[in-house]
């Protein structure tokens, strides 16, 4: 949205500039044509309009000149807008690859998190599951004493049977 809205300043700016400069060479032309028909004037009628001609020449003088200092200041005002434009689109730019770099940083610090608290979960359980098959084993350990403990007795007990026989 963002790059819409500059891509349509940009535009405006440039369609600005273009026109000032038109109409600044448009001027430039009308008064140089100006001046060529004052000119075949002062020629056609130069005893008769003498000091006339040199006032009316000196006015369109003075007029081109303030019309040519309006131009100027409006192409200085469009380039300022353009550039100010340029700057701006720029400076989003920059933000927008330090933002999708923090935002990547971001994730991958949160993944890492993430893989951590797995990974510590993941040896607690195993610690666990190591803690049970010892105290299975054990008791197994223990149970398997009692009948091998018992079959000791047991077979003990039928020797001394078959001995007093």
């Amino acid at each position: 949205m963002a790059d819409q809205q500059q891509t349509q300043n940009l535009e405006e700016a440039s369609q600005q500039m273009t026109e000032s400069m038109q109409q600044s060479f448009r001027t430039l032309a009308d008064r140089v044509v100006a001046f060529q028909e004052s000119n075949a004037n002062l020629a056609q009628n130069f005893f008769q309009n003498f000091v006339e001609q040199l006032q009316q020449q000196a006015q369109g003088a003075d007029q081109a000149t303030e019309e040519m200092r309006q131009q100027g200041e409006q192409q200085r005002q469009a380039f300022e807008q353009l550039t100010q434009e340029s700057i701006n689109a720029y400076n989003d730019f920059l933000n927008s690859s330090l933002s999708f770099y923090q935002e990547t940083l971001s994730a991958a610090t949160q993944n890492f998190q993430q893989g951590m608290q797995a990974a510590g979960r993941a040896a607690q359980t195993n610690v666990q599951a190591g803690q049970q098959a010892m105290q299975a084993t054990g008791q197994a350990a223990q149970e398997t004493a009692q009948v091998a403990g018992q079959a000791a007795q047991e077979g003990a007990a039928g020797a001394q049977e078959g001995a007093q026989r």
